[in-house]
């Protein structure tokens, strides 16, 4: 994370915690410690560079050079809303360099700022010819959300995937609830984007809080059974995660400009971690999959969850967990204090 500061304000950022709180960036040498945690121990072989926005840092350039001469480096993912890419256009188009362009709508980030994300997509397309480094996204927020917009876009592009998410729950009272309930009232509009996606030869794939399978009904997904005898479509379909009923959510390590880690920001609250405390990303990872994770699978959204198989076998994690948190929290805790006391009784 380079930066704090964001040059847009969406209503649905899912890391309202930090962005825009202050303007704390990311130093030099707090960013190379940063890149060798991730690389270090060669598990890891790209970087992602997020923010707030993280072309606003004011070192951005610098730090995206030093990441580009990393040998260790072969894939740098650049997190940006897409405003203000033409104060780098010959540095983010480096072959090492993957864009992926949070796509907002024009009455979420005004007139001025689409325009000039429009223009920057049209330079990176029709100039700089960087369309295989380029994945176009966004962020469904609410049931009625906009997607005319984004289909113009990726029809004029002539893309044939999207990156797609429901977004999280980014506030202390909208987490604890029944995600199955958030599924139902956001599905419809959901189902509807995705047939229109198909039908235009675009597959979506899922970044975050995919639908649970046990939430589609036969009939909602009887419209789709065409697409899957559509040869090279099929294809793609089955290259995505939309086809099946996996639903896991596993860390992704946010690394924050002080060197602490959280393992999502959805959860950046209660699982911040200093990276000094962990010899490489692997141990970090497996920390946050021991203390977190193993206890997710072992609660539940609703009655659903209960006997499910997929939930058994770490298959479905029935959502983003921020929504049982507190519940994830609570199993981790009565499992803590279970060791505490075998250990006790075990010296005595």
């Amino acid at each position: 994370m380079l930066t704090d500061v964001c040059n847009l304000h969406c209503p649905y950022c899912f890391a309202n915690e930090f962005v825009n709180k202050s303007d704390t960036e990311i130093t030099v040498s707090a960013f190379q410690k940063a890149v060798d945690f991730i690389l270090g121990d060669g598990s890891h072989h790209s970087v992602g560079l997020i923010g707030g926005e993280p072309t606003t840092h004011s070192r951005f350039a610098e730090l995206l050079t030093l990441l580009i001469k990393d040998r260790r480096a072969e894939a740098i993912v650049l997190y940006t809303n897409g405003v203000l890419l033409d104060r780098y256009m010959d540095l983010i188009t480096h072959k090492k360099v993957h864009i992926l362009i949070n796509c907002n709508a024009p009455e979420d980030i005004g007139d001025a700022n689409f325009k000039r994300m429009c223009r920057n997509l049209d330079h990176l397309y029709q100039k700089k010819l960087f369309e295989d480094n380029i994945t176009l996204g966004i962020n469904m927020y609410k049931p009625d959300f906009s997607y005319s917009y984004l289909m113009e876009l990726l029809l004029k592009y002539k893309q044939d995937h999207v990156r797609v998410s429901i977004t999280v729950p980014n506030m202390e009272n909208t987490r604890n609830h029944n995600a199955h309930d958030y599924f139902q009232t956001m599905k419809g509009r959901v189902l509807a984007f995705f047939e229109e996606l198909l039908s235009n030869g675009i597959v979506p794939n899922f970044d975050c809080n995919k639908i649970p399978h046990c939430q589609l009904t036969p009939k909602e997904l009887e419209p789709f059974q065409k697409y899957m005898e559509q040869g090279p479509l099929r294809d793609a379909i089955m290259r995505s995660n939309i086809h099946d009923s996996i639903v896991k959510c596993t860390p992704v390590v946010d690394i924050r400009q002080d060197l602490t880690a959280v393992r999502c920001f959805g959860l950046s609250e209660v699982s911040k971690q200093n990276i000094s405390d962990f010899k490489n990303i692997t141990e970090l990872i497996n920390f946050y999959i021991r203390t977190i994770d193993a206890y997710a699978y072992n609660t539940v959204y609703s009655a659903q969850c209960v006997a499910c198989k997929h939930r058994k076998t770490l298959m479905c994690s029935g959502g983003c967990l921020a929504f049982k948190i507190n519940e994830i929290l609570s199993v981790q805790q009565y499992a803590e204090q279970r060791i505490s006391d075998f250990k006790g009784r075990k010296n005595e």
